[in-house]
């Protein structure tokens, strides 16, 4: 079965872009475009991965990696912010809230594939 990556980004091309470049190399994304969303599915879907923007409406996604390592049940799954937010202390906050990684935007396609193999693996 393939591995699943949770996709949480407002912004429909960034979002269109990581889902077609993961589900390329055979993952299975589920995505969403805001925080509460986002929460509700990584709850459901329990996936193998999070790729969380920073700047939401409602939760944002500093909140979001917060409730998820706060939650016995998801806090084993690894979180990488993928943001704009680019500043050291953005950087902090999202490392100090539980992110596994921290990639600013605008970022490689290839390279994020390469965190994502690095994280949890090939695809299956």
């Amino acid at each position: 079965m393939a591995k699943k990556i949770m996709v949480v980004d407002d912004e429909p091309y960034i979002a269109r872009v990581i889902k077609f470049k993961l589900e390329q190399e055979g993952y299975t994304v589920i995505s969403a475009n805001d925080g509460q969303s986002g929460l509700q599915k990584i709850k459901e879907e329990k996936p193998d991965l999070v790729l969380l923007d920073v700047m939401m409406p409602g939760l944002s996604g500093y909140e979001v990696c917060q409730k998820i390592k706060e939650d016995a049940d998801l806090a084993g799954i690894p979180v990488v912010i993928l943001t704009a937010k680019g500043q050291e202390r953005d950087r902090e906050q999202g490392m100090t809230m539980g992110a596994s990684d921290y990639i600013t935007k605008p970022f490689s396609p290839n390279r994020l594939l390469e965190l994502v193999k690095s994280m949890i693996g090939d695809a299956k």
